[in-house]
């Protein structure tokens, strides 16, 4: 995985409104690297089936090499993330 590669670079440029403050949040997101994301967003594109192959390898790393940056809703929010995806393969 590039340093650059972000959600834009797999799934192509945003389409749409943001009539939500999630889906608000999906769009400003967009365009940041996968490295760059918080864990917020990172946990937020994998619940909402985003771009989910890429990110959840990033999202392994992050808890493999990585402490946890504070935007999480929830302690344990990213975990949760990457245990739901892996439950359904």
């Amino acid at each position: 995985m590039t340093s650059t590669l972000a959600v834009s670079d797999i799934l192509g440029p945003w389409s749409g409104d943001t009539p939500t403050g999630l889906i608000q949040r999906c769009r400003e997101a967009w365009d940041t690297p996968l490295k760059s994301l918080n864990d917020l967003m990172v946990a937020t594109f994998l619940n909402q089936n985003i771009a989910t192959e890429h990110l959840l390898i990033e999202a392994k790393r992050r808890m493999k090499d990585q402490e946890r940056d504070e935007t999480e809703y929830f302690n344990g929010q990213l975990l949760e993330a990457i245990e739901r995806l892996q439950s359904r393969e």
